[in-house]
Formats: C-alpha cells, sequence, structure tokens
C-alpha cells in the first residue's frame, strides 16, 4: 500500500464507500467524501484532490480488491454509475498479508530467533512458534540479512537478574572484577543497561564513590539482592550518552574535535557519523568535527581509520594520539 499519507486517506474512505450497500456512491459523492477526510484532518485551507487522481485511486482499489478475488463494480442504474465491492462488507484493510508483506514478516521472524536463547526472552520461542504455525512461516529455514552478535559473550547471564532489579527498583551487591585481576565488592542502585560494540553495560549509583558508574557485564561474577532503600535518578540516561562515543562518560569537558579523512576514507564518514554532533567543517579538505568528551571509546575509533585520519584540532588532543601512535610504531619498528 501506497506509502503517502494523504492516499492512505483516500484509500480508508474509498474502502468504506465500495463496502456500504446501504447507498450508492457515484464518482462525485467519492470524490466529496475524500475531500471532506482531507478538510477535516488538515483545515478549510486543503485544497482537495482532482479528477485524475481518484481515477488513479480506483485504479489502485481495483488491483487490491482483485488480489483477494474480489471486484470493484462499475454500476449504471441509469442516473449514472456508482461503485461498490462485488461483495458486501468486504474491505481490503482486513485481508490477510500480501506476499510482499509475508516475504518482510519471515525475515522479522528470523531476525526474532536470535532472541530466543536469550535471559528474559524466554517468551520469544513461543511467540516465534505461534507466528510459524498461524502464518505457514515454517519454511522460512533461512535469513538473508546478517545481524552482528557476539556468540562468546558471557554477560548476558545477568541480563535478566539485572533487568528485573531496574524494574523493581532493587538495591544490588554485585561482586566485579576488572581485567586487570582486581575485584570490588560494591553495592549499586541499578538504572539502565546498555550494549555498546557487541558488549553489555549496567549504569547506577555506586555507593562506594556516590556517583553514577558503569560496569560491564561480563566481568561480574556475583549479584546478590540487598535489603536497603533504593535511590532513584532522574537522569535520562540516552541523555546522558549524547556526548560520548561509547558508554564512558567522565567529568571532564566537551571539546570541539576536528578530523582530516583522506578521499579514499571521507565517503563512508559521511554516511556514517562518527558522533550525532558531526559537521563538515570544510568540504573541498575533506575535515570534519565532532563535539564531544573524549574517552577510550573515542580514541580506540579514531585510531581504528589508521592513516585515513589526522586529527588537527584541540592540539592537546592531537598530542595524545600522536603519543599513541608513537607508541604503536615502537611496537614494529626501532625509534
Amino acid at each position: 500500500m501506497a506509502s503517502n499519507k494523504h492516499a492512505q486517506i483516500r484509500y480508508k474512505v474509498l474502502d468504506d464507500c465500495f463496502s456500504n450497500f446501504r447507498r450508492k456512491f457515484y464518482f462525485n459523492d467519492l470524490m466529496e467524501r475524500c475531500n471532506e477526510a482531507l478538510r477535516e484532518l488538515y483545515g478549510d485551507d486543503h485544497s482537495g484532490i482532482k479528477t485524475r487522481t481518484l481515477r488513479s485511486d480506483i485504479n489502485y482499489m481495483r488491483t487490491r480488491a482483485s488480489e483477494a478475488g474480489v471486484e470493484v463494480e462499475t454500476i449504471d442504474d441509469g442516473n449514472g454509475f456508482y461503485y461498490r465491492y462485488s461483495e458486501p462488507d468486504f474491505s481490503i484493510f482486513r485481508q490477510g498479508l500480501g506476499e510482499d508483506d509475508l516475504a518482510q514478516l519471515k525475515e522479522t521472524i528470523l531476525m526474532l530467533q536470535r532472541f530466543k536463547g536469550m535471559p528474559n526472552f524466554d517468551w520469544m520461542s513461543e511467540l516465534v512458534v505461534k507466528l510459524e504455525d498461524r502464518l505457514d512461516l515454517r519454511g522460512a529455514s533461512h535469513s538473508v540479512v546478517g545481524y552482528d552478535d557476539n556468540e562468546s559473550y558471557t554477560g548476558l547471564d545477568w541480563f535478566q537478574d539485572l533487568f528485573d532489579a531496574i524494574i523493581n527498583k532493587a538495591v544490588l551487591r554485585i561482586q566485579y572484577r576488572t581485567f586487570y585481576d582486581v575485584s570490588h565488592d560494591w553495592i549499586f542502585h541499578p538504572y539502565y543497561i546498555k550494549e555498546y560494540n557487541n558488549r553489555w553495560f549496567l549504569f547506577g549509583l555506586n555507593e562506594e564513590n556516590h556517583s553514577i558508574h558503569n560496569i560491564a557485564l561480563d566481568r561480574i561474577e556475583e549479584i546478590e539482592q540487598v535489603n536497603k532503600e533504593y535511590i532513584p535518578t532522574d537522569i535520562d540516561f540516552e541523555r546522558y550518552l549524547d556526548d560520548v562515543v561509547g558508554v564512558s562518560v567522565s567529568a571532564s569537558k566537551r571539546l570541539p574535535i576536528r578530523l582530516q579523512f583522506s578521499e579514499h576514507r571521507f565517503p563512508y564518514v559521511l554516511t556514517k557519523a562518527l558522533h550525532r554532533s558531526q559537521r563538515v567543517i570544510d568540504l573541498d579538505n575533506r575535515i570534519v568535527e565532532i563535539n564531544v568528551i573524549p574517552n577510550n571509546e573515542l580514541e580506540a575509533l579514531i585510531l581504528s581509520y589508521g592513516k585515513d585520519v589526522e586529527v588537527l584540532y584541540p592540539p592537546e588532543y592531537r598530542q595524545q594520539i600522536q603519543e599513541v601512535i608513537r607508541e604503536s610504531y615502537g611496537h614494529y619498528l626501532s625509534v
């Protein structure tokens, strides 16, 4: 069905008229009904549709109805031609899915199957089975769309417990071990779970330093609910992460960071921005600027472009990247 909003409204009006056998709708009646509906939605200033548009709409309705074996009849009663479906109470909006709809639904079900083993998604298996059976989709044996996944990731073992704790406003004792084998025992008020780069992170209030902290789920060793009063937050975590690449937020200020890209890489950066704040400063020289709080994720992202990027500004951040590159250079060549 066409995606144009005006067209959707007109199709619904025509569908109602064609299915109503209690009165006759001539061409001018259909025109007036469509324009009334558009004026109700957009005001009296709406100019309305023309004859050519209505004829095109009727042809579209004929095509849709014919897919279900129903005709849009044109009947001459001596006073003119009126229009109606060949079957009373038929509606194109109550019909089964078309071939395109079924193809999209099959792909959606295949995507949903990725969640069947995920904690807190036990209901997914039952839902997928019902959809497959109800819509005869058992032939959907393979996907034509690839999704990024990390099959060896262990952090999802804690997903359901953390999800439930956030919803139920429960305080947790979390035993955590860093990659450097340092162990922590924290009292944590959980607020938000975020995925980044195929890893999951929990945000919450850490009583050890009374500040917002994020911890990687795959470094958690044990979780235990404790009987303490939950401290809520008014932080909007989507906004909280607006100023960073990734999940690491520090007390540092945002910096306007200017980057110059190679001719080869620049088109990719234009189509997939490094950050939502990205803007082009100099198109001819392929320079963009992002306004972010520097963190490890940003550094890793910039370095991932290798020789195709150069940090131009600010000087202190340029020097920081230089030091990282110099150290990396030393691993391969003698200085």
